[in-house]
This record gives structure tokens, sequence and C-alpha cells, in this order.
């Protein structure tokens, strides 16, 4: 799945002005947020542009990072008892 994000115009233009590493970075970081959509990392994909992802983002770490913390809070923010096997089942998938 490719986000719409990197289909659209602002990330094309983004790319034009772009050093290679950044265009490298910023898509390991979709590539990375888009296999693991329904673990926190729709927020990136949905959200972020590519000056957002190189602000925020140094490495692929501080994505899992930020992406656990928002699965987490989703977790907590939803109903259901801590032996909900929803609560318990990995979060992230390698790539």
């Amino acid at each position: 799945m490719k986000s719409h994000m990197m289909q659209c115009g602002i990330y094309m233009t983004w790319m034009a002005s772009a050093s290679a590493e950044a265009i490298e970075h910023v898509d390991a970081v979709f590539a990375l947020c888009e296999l693991n959509y329904k673990a926190g990392g729709d927020y990136v994909v949905e959200c972020y542009g590519p000056e957002d992802i190189l602000a925020q983002f140094k490495t692929l770490d501080d994505v899992r990072r930020f992406c656990g913390l928002q699965n987490e809070a989703a977790a907590n923010a939803r109903w259901g008892e801590d032996t909900d096997p929803e609560v318990n089942k990995p979060a992230w998938r390698s790539a």
C-alpha cells in the first residue's frame, strides 16, 4: 500500500528539492508506518508530511517509539478488560 501522501503533489514538489538521503529516510518511515498501520503507524501516514517526518524522526527507532505510544494510548482509551486478546497482541511487524 502506498500512502496518499507519497502520491500527492506536496510530496512530489518536496522530492524535487530534497536530498537523496532525506528522500530515502522519508520513504523508509512511510514504508514502516504503512506496514504497521493498525499499530500506530496510521497517524504518521495520514497526518505527517515529509518536512514533519524529518523534523521529528531522526531514526526509525524514533518512529517505532512514537507509534508505540500512539498504540498504547489507543489501547488505554478503549473499552475492555485487561484480559481482552486485543490488548495482548503484538503491536509491530518486522519489515
